[in-house]
C-alpha cells in the first residue's frame, strides 16, 4: 500500500498537551540548554523516538554546534557535512529511512557512543526573517520509519524551537542588564517580531493591524495569518505593560500558532491555551484576548473571546454596528472545566470586524475624558471605504488628536477584517518602472470584471503612470511596494495609490504649467503632474507622519475630450 493510501492519523489530547506545555517556561527564567531540551523530549515522545538532537548554527564559523543531543558529546561540524550539513544547506526536511544506505549521514558519531541510527528526520530552524538558526534531528522511530504525520509534528517542533531561541536571546539579554534601556530595545524587536511582517493577502478580504506600545515593550500582540484555507485573527492584551506582559503575550502567541499549527479547532485550541496559561501565569495575571476564524469560502466569522471587547461588527448594508461580547473570562484566569462554543457570524459585502484594545477606548486627554467607542463608530462610519489600513491609521491619529499631548498609559493594538464589497480590487507592486505594463493590466482586467468604460482607461494609465513613477523617483531610500486600490463608483474608477516609509511629496502641489508657452520657453519638469491635475477628478493627497505613508487618491468619471490628453501639442 502506498503511504498517500494511508488514512492521516489524528493528534491526540496527550500529545497536544505534550507539545503545548514546551512553552510553558517562557513566562519564567530558563537557560538555552533546559528549553532545548524540553522540545527535544516533546519530540521523541510524539514521534515515538529514541533520541533527538539539535544543532545551532554558528554563522562566523559556517559550522553546527550540537548543543542539546541524548547522550551525545558536543561536537562542531561544517554546515556542509553530513544529513545535517545537507538541510541546512537545503532548508527542507530530509526523512532518511536507513540511514547507512544513505551516503550523507557520517556514522563518526554512531561508532565513537556505540549507538546505531536506523532511520532519522531532519529539519531546518529558521527565524522570523528567514535567517538560518540551527537544525533539528529525531532518530529511530520504535515502530519503523518515520512518516508524512511525523514529518509535519516535527517541523511544528522545529518551529516552537526557533521560537524558544527568540524566546531566551530576549530573557538573556535582561538578566545582562549592565545597559538596561538596550537591553529592553531589544526585548521590544524580538516581541515585534512575533508580529506579522507584513498582512497576508485573502482573496475576497483585506486585513490590517497595528501595535503601538506604551513603553518599550508592550503586553498587547495581534495575528493576522493564513491557517489551512482560513484567516487567524487574534488581539491580546495582558495585564500591565512592559516586559512581564511582554513575555505572557509572547507565551500565548507561540502556544496558539503551535496549536492550529497541528490542526487543532479553534474550541479546543482556546480550551488548551486556556488551561496551560492557568498553570504558567500568576495568580494576578490574565490575558484577555480574541481569537477568531474567518472562512472566505462561507464568508463567515467564528470567534471566542476571553474578557475582551467590544467586538464590532460593522454591516455594510445597513450602516448599523452589531456588538458582540465577550464569550468568557480572560485567559488564564482559571481552567475551564469543556471548552466553550464558539459564536459564528455571517460576513456580507463590505462588512467590517473592529477589535481593538482597550488601550484606544480608554485613553484620556488631560482633563480625563476617554477617547471611547462612539468616537470608534463614527470614524469607521465615515471612512468605511477606505482601505482598511487607512482607517486603521484614522482611528490612531484621532485618539493622538483627542489625547493633545496626554501621556500613552497603555497598549494600543487593533485589528480591523473586511469583506471586499465587489466592486474593489487590490495589489501591490514592486518599487520599479519595470511595474507600469503590470499595472496597466490591471487597470483594464478591473475595468473588464466590472462593466467600466474602457474610454477611461488612458486617463487612467497616464495617470497612475506619472504618480508612481514619481514615487519611484522621489523615494529611492524605501524598499516597500506601492499599493493600488482600484474602487468602481458612479460609472467611474476611484483609484488609491499608497507609498510607506517615504518623506512627504505633495504632487497636487506642483506649480502650473503655462502650456501655451513655446516648449523653448517652458521650464523643464512637471508637465506630467499638470496632466494629472488637468484631466482627474477629485485629486487629492494625504500624509501620515506617524507612519511615514503616503496616499494620493483621484476619481476618474469621464473620458477625455478630444486632444485633451496632450494640452499645448
Amino acid at each position: 500500500m502506498n503511504r498517500s493510501d494511508v488514512p492521516p492519523r489524528s493528534l491526540s489530547t496527550a500529545d497536544l498537551e505534550a507539545i503545548l506545555r514546551v512553552t510553558r517556561s517562557l513566562a519564567q527564567p530558563f537557560d538555552l540548554p533546559t528549553m532545548l531540551g524540553a522540545v527535544v523530549d516533546a519530540a521523541k515522545q510524539v514521534l515515538n523516538a529514541e533520541r533527538g538532537s539539535v544543532w545551532l548554527y554558528d554563522a562566523a564559523a559556517d559550522e553546527l554546534v550540537l548543543e542539546i543531543g541524548t547522550g551525545l558529546a558536543p561536537v562542531r561540524v561544517p554546515a556542509g557535512a553530513g544529513l545535517v550539513g545537507a538541510c541546512a544547506r537545503s532548508r527542507a526536511v530530509i526523512n532518511v529511512p536507513d540511514c547507512y544506505a544513505d551516503a550523507r549521514f557520517d556514522p563518526a558519531v554512531d561508532r565513537a557512543s556505540g549507538y546505531r541510527t536506523r532511520c532519522m528526520l531532519t529539519l531546518p530552524m529558521v527565524d522570523h526573517r528567514d535567517a538560518l538558526v540551527g537544525v533539528m534531528q529525531v532518530l529511530n522511530k520504535t515502530d519503523g520509519a518515520f512518516d508524512d504525520y511525523d514529518e509535519r509534528l516535527a517541523t511544528a517542533l522545529a518551529a516552537q524551537c526557533a521560537v524558544a531561541l527568540q524566546r531566551v536571546r530576549m530573557t538573556e539579554a535582561l538578566i545582562d542588564g549592565e545597559r538596561m534601556r538596550r537591553s529592553l530595545e531589544m526585548a521590544r524587536e524580538v516581541q515585534m517580531s512575533t508580529l506579522p511582517s507584513r498582512m497576508p493577502e485573502i482573496p475576497g478580504y483585506e486585513v490590517a493591524g497595528a501595535f503601538e506600545p506604551a513603553e518599550l515593550t508592550g503586553g498587547d500582540t495581534y495575528d493576522l495569518a493564513p491557517v489551512d484555507d482560513r484567516l487567524l485573527v487574534v488581539l491580546g492584551d495582558a495585564t500591565g505593560h512592559g516586559i512581564a506582559p511582554a513575555l505572557s503575550v509572547t507565551q500565548m502567541h507561540a502556544m496558539l500558532r503551535m496549536a492550529f499549527r497541528l490542526g487543532a479547532d479553534l474550541e479546543t485550541a482556546y480550551a488548551q491555551l486556556n488551561d496551560r496559561l492557568a498553570e504558567t501565569l500568576a495568580d494576578d495575571r490574565f490575558i484577555t484576548a480574541f481569537i477568531g476564524l474567518v472562512d472566505p469560502g462561507a464568508h463567515t466569522l467564528s470567534f471566542l473571546s476571553g474578557g475582551q471587547g467590544p467586538i464590532f461588527h460593522y454591516r455594510a448594508a445597513t450602516g448599523e454596528f452589531d456588538l458582540h461580547k465577550p464569550t468568557s473570562f480572560p485567559l488564564g484566569a482559571m481552567p475551564l472545566p469543556a471548552p466553550r462554543r464558539a459564536v459564528t457570524i455571517p460576513l456580507a459585502p463590505g462588512d467590517l470586524l473592529v477589535v481593538l484594545s482597550d488601550g484606544i477606548y480608554e485613553y484620556e486627554d488631560a482633563q480625563g475624558a476617554a477617547f471611547g467607542d462612539e468616537r470608534v463608530r463614527a470614524i469607521v462610519h465615515a471612512h468605511r471605504r477606505e482601505p482598511v489600513a487607512d482607517l486603521l491609521g484614522r482611528i490612531y491619529a484621532a485618539v493622538r488628536e483627542h489625547a493633545a499631548g496626554a501621556p500613552q498609559a497603555d497598549d494600543m493594538t487593533g485589528v480591523l477584517v473586511r469583506r471586499e464589497d465587489g466592486g474593489r480590487a487590490s495589489r501591490r507592486f514592486p518599487r520599479t518602472f519595470d511595474s507600469i505594463p503590470a499595472m496597466a493590466d490591471y487597470t483594464a482586467e478591473f475595468a473588464a470584471s466590472r462593466g467600466v468604460d474602457p474610454a477611461l482607461l488612458p486617463t487612467v494609465d497616464l495617470a497612475i503612470e506619472e504618480l508612481f513613477t514619481n514615487m519611484v523617483k522621489y523615494s529611492p531610500s524605501s524598499a516597500t511596494d506601492v499599493r493600488v486600490d482600484l474602487v468602481a463608483a458612479g460609472g467611474g474608477i476611484e483609484v488609491t495609490l499608497v507609498d510607506r516609509d517615504v518623506d512627504p511629496f505633495d504632487p497636487t502641489q506642483a506649480p502650473e504649467v503655462d502650456v501655451a508657452q513655446p516648449i523653448e520657453r517652458r521650464r523643464p519638469g512637471g508637465l506630467g503632474l499638470h496632466l494629472v491635475r488637468k484631466l482627474v477628478d477629485d485629486y487629492r493627497y494625504d500624509y501620515a507622519k506617524h507612519a511615514r505613508r503616503s496616499t494620493i487618491a483621484f476619481r476618474v468619471f469621464r473620458p477625455p475630450a478630444h486632444g485633451a490628453a496632450n494640452p499645448g501639442g
